[in-house]
């Protein structure tokens, strides 16, 4: 993602405010938003004076932009798989169907959520830039995400015997990214009703297994629901 170099002014004892104002911002910006989130309520989370933010980072977006690039440089050091359409297994390799490939998206996908508050909020930020864009980001991060629709999208018509411009390859894609999308960008209806479900590695895993078996279950639906009337089962 091309985004333009924060300023940063070089100053020995800075380390620390900055540190503690790109946390602040990250855990602020993800759970209100960018619009929503004041440079006042980011200074005084950070315990910081109003003007650091322009003496570290000149103004706002550019400490959006800070946030979101340096904080998943450093979470995303953890995870294999660091771009959204790295997720989804080649379903074109020898041996792999769609429904292995698929558990491996779901296994791969959910693989934040096992790796601590950062991490999570870091993916909540990511996908409420999606939902509610900024507009202070380029379109790196809708163009991955669209990577792995269309991937998806091949997937479904790969597993109908269609073209993946169908509407049907298309609302499949969707309604597959839409299982994975809810658990990050429903973080708090999730611990709140079902903590159960990502309470654990193991927890998360088998959310991956059940989900990949939920998606094979629509392509096998409508598989079925293409078949002519009256052909057998």
């Amino acid at each position: 993602m091309n985004v333009p170099a924060p300023h940063t002014p070089v100053r020995a004892d800075g380390t620390l405010a900055r540190q503690r104002l790109l946390d602040a911002a990250l855990r602020l910006f993800a759970e209100n938003g960018y619009r929503k989130t004041s440079t006042r309520a980011i200074a005084d989370t950070a315990g910081v004076n109003l003007g650091a933010i322009s003496y570290y980072f000149g103004d706002k977006a550019r400490l959006y932009q800070a946030v979101f690039c340096e904080s998943f440089s450093d979470a995303s050091t953890s995870p294999d798989i660091t771009t959204a359409r790295g997720c989804l297994p080649d379903f074109g390799a020898p041996g792999l169907n769609s429904e292995a490939a698929l558990a491996g998206f779901f296994r791969n996908f959910l693989q934040p959520l096992k790796l601590g508050e950062q991490v999570r909020l870091v993916m909540r930020l990511h996908f409420r830039e999606l939902v509610e864009p900024s507009g202070a980001l380029n379109e790196g991060m809708d163009e991955d995400i669209g990577a792995l629709y269309f991937a998806l999208a091949e997937l479904a018509a790969r597993r109908l015997g269609i073209n993946a411009t169908d509407p049907d390859a298309r609302r499949l894609a969707h309604a597959i990214l839409g299982l994975a999308f809810h658990f990050f960008v429903t973080q708090d209806l999730v611990g709140q009703v079902s903590p159960e479900l990502v309470a654990t590695p193991d927890a998360i895993d088998t959310l991956a297994e059940r989900l990949a078996t939920y998606a094979a279950g629509m392509l096998d639906a409508e598989v079925r629901r293409r078949q002519p009337t009256g052909s057998p089962s």
